[in-house]
């Protein structure tokens, strides 16, 4: 009886042995994943553009009532909320389409890219922006408002699958075509 028990405990033993080696040949990548809990916060910040120059880019051609106007690419400066001071090289802005109209003077205008962080963590944003130009219609002024939504779309590094989105309010020097802006509202990341 004790030869019994005793064979009974070692193949329990083994059993459990076993077990736990087998756990510990499991590569951690097949185990399941903790999803990094979101929460969601305020987005404010300054955004400053410049024009970007790289001769590869052209410029994007705008449909409406002025013929042959374009607008280019900018690399973005400034700095926000959870994003810090952007990386300039790193943070762009791409005109997908626009339009003029002489009717309302705005410049329309549908956006994407990206800001970065000093890290080279990145937002992705989307966005339409509205842009009064009746100052350069009338010859009137240098300058127009600038009002636009961006949604972000993502991201990665600590903004891997951000969301939310943000206004911004500010102004297009038409000289330089560059234009700085306030941006305020939420991320969830």
């Amino acid at each position: 009886m004790k030869n019994v028990s005793m064979i009974g405990l070692f193949v329990l033993l083994f059993a459990a042995c076993q077990q736990d080696a087998n756990e510990l040949a499991t590569p951690l990548s097949q185990g399941p994943v903790a999803k990094k809990s979101q929460s969601t916060r305020e987005f404010r910040g300054n955004i400053a553009s410049s024009v970007n120059t790289d001769p590869s880019i052209p410029l994007t051609a705008c449909s409406g009532d002025i013929p042959e106007f374009g607008v280019p690419d900018h690399l973005l400066s400034g700095q926000a909320i959870h994003i810090g001071n952007f990386n300039p090289a790193l943070s762009t802005l791409h005109h997908d389409e626009c339009n003029t109209s002489v009717t309302t003077m705005l410049l329309t205008t549908a956006v994407s890219g990206q800001l970065a962080a000093a890290n080279g963590d990145l937002i992705y944003y989307s966005g339409d922006d509205d842009i009064d130009i009746s100052a350069l219609l009338t010859q009137s002024g240098t300058s127009g408002s600038i009002n636009g939504t961006w949604t972000i779309d993502g991201g990665s590094g600590r903004f891997d699958g951000a969301s939310g989105s943000f206004t911004i309010t500010g102004v297009v020097d038409f000289v330089t075509g560059t234009f700085t802006a306030v941006a305020e509202g939420t991320i969830t990341f």
